[in-house]
């Protein structure tokens, strides 16, 4: 038994110095890379579609934009001017089981605050419309016959949009009126608010007449622009006659909202306009309707009928020594005519009653100096 038990405690000797061994010289284990994922060339930044390529080009396009963003808009303040106006609850929260969720809900959409859905929209579009501004500066800096830097316009446009976005949650407004009511000795309007209003009608005015007229297209720019000033002119004038009244709180601020949606299409429309203008398209279409338009055919025919018949008759002999020209370029000098045959037709012609042209006499000059020289 001794011997037996000797033999196993050698084999287990054995088997853990083996192991020791294999784990000593063993190298450490070097962790694979993981593997990339595998991706497109179309997927590099370089391929990716510009911003200017993304806004709406088509009338289409446009409609419907401007539609979706005029129907959230109204969603998002409808219920708001709605419960003020009527006084009725839309959300009402009794004993339903959901009652916390529904008061939730209706304090996402009071619009006595900006910090509601609907300030947040008014937030979105006036960043889209900085972004379409920006758009329009950086394309319209590239206009060939801009002596005058017209494009800076579309720099201060989204300059003032920027500051509009900013305006709804910090108070810009109170800062600049206490600061010029200080300044200038003058409470213009309820705590100076004359002031802000006065400075921002001033700027829009001239920035956007500055920015709109050179436009080639620039009706519909100029209407969706008009309309968002007017609603933030509404906005100003049930802040400065509200006195604090919550209708004319909840008024204001969904007149301002509707601003912002109308400017963000402004904008749309603007960057439509432009892209048009620098693809051709304005142009294109005007040739093509001045081509098929019933007056201007008209018109052209009066002209030709009204034309004196002197000019006619120029224009007939200049067409006639022109064929003769052409003719006589054709003609190889090889062929050689008889100096009598053509003294005798130039005779035979002026018998007729037929006037030669300048260039047939011409060519039968040098005929007959041929003829006299052989």
């Amino acid at each position: 038994m001794s011997l037996a038990a000797s033999q196993r405690r050698d084999q287990r000797r054995r088997l853990v110095l083996s192991w020791n061994r294999s784990g000593s010289t063993a190298s450490p284990t070097v962790a694979e890379p993981r593997r990339l994922a595998d991706y497109s060339s179309e997927a590099l930044p370089e391929r990716q579609p510009a911003l200017a390529t993304l806004l709406p080009t088509g009338l289409g396009g446009f409609a419907l934009a401007a539609a979706a963003l005029l129907s959230i808009t109204a969603a998002a303040i409808g219920i708001g001017v709605w419960e003020t106006v009527t006084g009725t609850v839309v959300f009402s929260h009794g004993t339903v089981r959901f009652a916390a969720t529904l008061a939730a809900l209706r304090q996402s959409l009071d619009l006595r605050s900006f910090l509601s859905l609907g300030g947040w929209l008014a937030q979105m579009c006036l960043v889209v419309a900085t972004a379409s501004a920006l758009v329009v500066r950086l394309m319209r800096r590239h206009r060939r016959d801009d002596y005058r830097g017209r494009y800076r316009a579309w720099g201060w446009l989204a300059g003032l949009f920027m500051v509009t976005a900013c305006a709804g949650h910090v108070p810009l407004g109170p800062i600049v009126s206490a600061f010029m009511s200080d300044a200038t000795g003058i409470t213009l309007g309820p705590a100076g608010i004359g002031w802000w209003v006065l400075a921002a009608s001033l700027l829009y005015a001239a920035i956007g007449l500055w920015a709109v007229l050179p436009l080639h297209e620039r009706a519909a720019t100029g209407t969706w622009l008009t309309l968002c000033l007017l609603a933030w002119a509404s906005a100003a004038a049930c802040h400065w006659l509200g006195n604090g009244r919550e209708l004319h709180l909840v008024i204001g601020n969904a007149c301002w909202m509707a601003g912002a949606a109308l400017a963000a299409i402004a904008m749309l429309a603007a960057a439509r306009s432009v892209i048009r203008e620098v693809r051709g398209l304005p142009a294109r279409k005007e040739s093509r309707h001045d081509a098929t338009s019933p007056a201007a055919a008209q018109a052209a025919r009066k002209q030709v009928a009204t034309r004196p018949e002197t000019e006619a008759s120029d224009d007939n002999a200049e067409s006639a020594v022109a064929r003769d020209e052409d003719r006589e370029q054709d003609r190889t000098t090889d062929d050689f005519v008889d100096g009598s045959e053509s003294v005798d037709a130039e005779d035979e012609g002026e018998q007729a009653g037929r006037h030669l042209s300048k260039a047939e006499r011409k060519r039968l000059k040098k005929l007959a100096r041929m003829n006299r020289a052989a």
